[in-house]
């Protein structure tokens, strides 16, 4: 039995009453004069118990009808027998949203985390509905809704408990602001049964550590539902944590093999409520390298210069020692191996001509840092050959050349290769057998090319007017940074007839609309032709910073890109090579891969993966995103500042404790117990009043017996 209102219990305190009325003791009211005693001196009567219960019964009921009174008013109920008729009782929906990016590593947090989860599924009333997600990078339903609804409610608390249990800590970032979209459109797409569903309470409960790289942009741009209250069941870490992340290797300004060039940057950042500032950088057990030390203040961030490790050991990890949490203190890294690639030159320059084309060409490869390239030049008079087993990465053609080295060039580019040819009078036949037509032959007179090659009038200079920036030999400048052709001007260039080279696309035109580099399909392979070159009769071209991306994207192939990069970040598919057979995983696995696949998802852990190809291993380091780095608690107010309704944990309480005394209260009404305990202590007060007023009459006086 339970009571709306348990203070007037304390009303039956009035039951003392009666018991000290029956404790105290009656005196004597009258005197009555009796001559015969009038000389005798008085004596008040001897009491033998100074206090002494009398009248039991009237005591009894007394302090029945008082008890009974006080029942009454604290007006009791039955919860047991009404709670077959609780379904009319408001329920909510509610989904519970835990998070297990690589942050909950640190210290008890994922303890504190589960214990926290597993509080708010205990929480559950029966009928409320529950779904359970799981985020880190992406949202992953544990226990939705729709299966949640076939459930009994202790069946429903056992599956949650249990996928709880079964999470751990992933090493992927935290987006919290898309796992709090998703949750919101889970809660919106259940299929409401009932009309009066529409109007259940809808309650998303985030348990997290809230770091301040939990990436909350894409909430910039949601509207969020003003029926869905958002509970933030945040934890803290008692450590502090710093984090280490790599930067570019080398500085603009330095030269190849120089120690400044060598060194690697990393950026190691300090928790503002940090308690240490002292930090050292170790390279791994293989680089036998000396300590580096760090300071550090707290709040902080040190970019650091790391030397390479002496005696051409690369070096494989870098770990940040002095750090309470350690989960963010390694850094990865891999080098690409040497890549070796010819260039073929296939023209009449010198190399030591500053006013030809190879003079600029040789040195434009000189500094690459990815690749050790090779530029052979050979004249276009000796027969041309190409190495069926290593052949060469792109060939430049800027003479009229035999049509037996035609032949040889178009196979080259029907297999897969890239053929660069800068137009020039006299190279009509060239590039129309580059082009797959036949040169008309009249007899008794010369051959007549079907592509006429001639010099464009040009009054002073033209410059690049229309470039298309999606294409890949010129996007690495479609950044506005980088995009500005206009300090580039051109002296001479050739014009072509118009359609001559049938469906080739024109890739950058000058200002007066004419084609200035054309890109056309052979084969497995491309022909590209710029109708000027680069040597300074020509333009400002080998002369500008655009010149060496240039060359560098014609000899990524017909991709413009890199085989496979050598960095990466965990959850960051990786772009496979050609050729690519199996990926070796930092814990040992081997993946093996599907022939034609372009890349690899499987990245879940930092470490350094290996990509098996024909040319050998190639290695590529996976770090942690460094936003987890960012371990800093984020203010509870921001998440409102991005519009989410917030409900505090007292709000929270205090809304139960409203809904369970409506509850009592509806139940008590419905019983209302109070009215036969009311009549009860009115028939326990009608049997008192008879009772003592049955006592209370005077009895007569027994006369003695007649003397004899």
């Amino acid at each position: 039995m339970s009571f709306l209102t348990p203070l007037y219990i304390l009303g039956a305190l009035a039951i003392a009453a009666p018991l000290i009325f029956h404790l105290i003791r009656r005196t004597t009211k009258g005197e009555t004069p009796f001559s015969s005693l009038i000389f005798l001196a008085p004596s008040p009567p001897r009491l033998t118990r100074r206090s002494r219960l009398e009248n039991w019964p009237l005591l009894l009921l007394r302090a029945s009808a008082l008890a009974l009174l006080a029942a009454a008013f604290a007006r009791p109920f039955l919860r047991e027998s009404a709670a077959l008729n609780l379904g009319e009782v408001e329920r909510t929906r509610i989904a519970l949203l835990i998070d297990t990016s690589a942050s909950m590593r640190r210290g008890e947090l994922w303890t504190k985390a589960k214990a926290k989860a597993l509080e708010a599924i205990a929480s559950c009333r029966p009928d409320d509905q529950l779904a359970v997600f799981a985020f880190d990078a992406a949202t992953h339903p544990l226990l939705g809704f729709d299966e949640s609804a076939t459930l009994d409610p202790s069946r429903r608390r056992a599956v949650a408990t249990a996928h709880i249990e079964a999470l751990s800590p992933t090493w992927n970032a935290t987006h919290l602001g898309q796992a709090l979209i998703d949750a919101v459109g889970a809660i919106e797409n259940v299929g409401d049964k009932a009309r009066e569903s529409s109007k259940t309470p809808r309650r998303i409960v985030l348990v997290t550590d809230l770091q301040q790289g939990s990436r909350l942009d894409v909430l910039g741009d949601f509207e969020w539902p003003a029926d869905v209250e958002l509970e933030v069941k945040s934890i803290a870490d008692d450590g502090s944590n710093a984090g280490l992340e790599g930067l570019a290797t080398a500085d603009a300004d330095a030269t190849p093999g120089d120690d400044k060039a060598d060194a690697l940057r990393v950026r190691v950042s300090n928790d503002p409520a940090s308690k240490r500032e002292s930090f050292t950088l170790n390279w791994d057990e293989a680089a036998k390298a000396a300590p580096i030390p760090v300071y550090v203040p707290p709040g902080e961030s040190r970019v650091v210069r790391a030397p390479r490790p002496p005696g051409g050991s690369r070096g494989r990890s870098l770990r940040l020692e002095g750090d309470t949490r350690d989960f963010d203190n390694m850094l990865y890294l891999a080098t690409a191996p040497d890549e070796t690639a010819t260039v073929l030159f296939v023209g009449a320059d010198a190399p030591d001509d500053p006013n030809g084309l190879l003079y600029y060409l040789v040195r434009a490869f000189e500094a690459s840092p990815r690749r050790t390239v090779k530029v052979e030049p050979r004249s276009p008079n000796d027969p041309l050959v190409i190495d069926a087993d290593r052949p060469a990465a792109l060939v430049v053609v800027s003479a009229e050349t035999s049509p037996a080295n035609v032949a040889v060039l178009s196979k080259f580019a029907n297999e897969g290769g890239t053929v660069l040819f800068v137009a020039a009078p006299g190279m009509s036949g060239t590039l129309a057998r580059l082009n797959g037509a036949q040169v008309r032959v009249i007899e008794g007179s010369a051959a007549s090319p079907v592509i006429d090659v001639q010099d464009a009038a040009v009054r002073g200079d033209v410059m690049l007017g229309e470039i298309a920036f999606d294409h890949p030999l010129f996007a690495p400048f479609a950044g506005p940074q980088f995009n500005d052709f206009t300090k580039i001007r051109f002296w001479k260039y050739r014009k072509l007839p118009l359609n001559s080279l049938g469906t080739a696309r024109v890739i950058a035109r000058f200002e007066n609309r004419d084609p200035a580099v054309i890109e056309k399909t052979l084969g497995k392979g491309r022909l590209i032709v710029l109708t000027s070159g680069w040597t300074p009769a020509d333009g400002q071209l080998a002369r500008s910073s655009k010149f060496v991306p240039l060359m560098s994207a014609l000899l990524d192939g017909s991709n413009a890109k890199p085989e496979s990069a050598t960095n990466g970040l965990v959850n960051e598919p990786l772009t496979l090579p050609e050729g690519a057979t199996a990926v070796h995983k930092p814990d040992g696995t081997i993946v093996k891969l599907a022939p034609g696949g372009l890349d690899f998802r499987e990245t879940d852990a930092p470490g350094v993966y290996t990509i098996d190809v024909k040319k050998g291993p190639r290695p590529v380091a996976v770090n942690l995103d460094p936003m987890e780095s960012k371990t800093a608690p984020l203010n509870v107010e921001t998440l409102e500042q991005f519009g989410c309704r917030l409900v505090r944990a007292s709000r929270v309480a205090a809304d139960r404790e409203e809904k369970r005394q409506m509850q009592s209260a509806e139940l008590e009404g419905r019983q209302k117990l109070w009215r036969p305990v009311i009549l009860l202590a009115i028939a326990v007060l009608t049997v008192e009043t008879w009772l003592a007023g049955w006592l209370g009459r005077s009895r007569p006086v027994q006369e003695g017996a007649p003397a004899s």
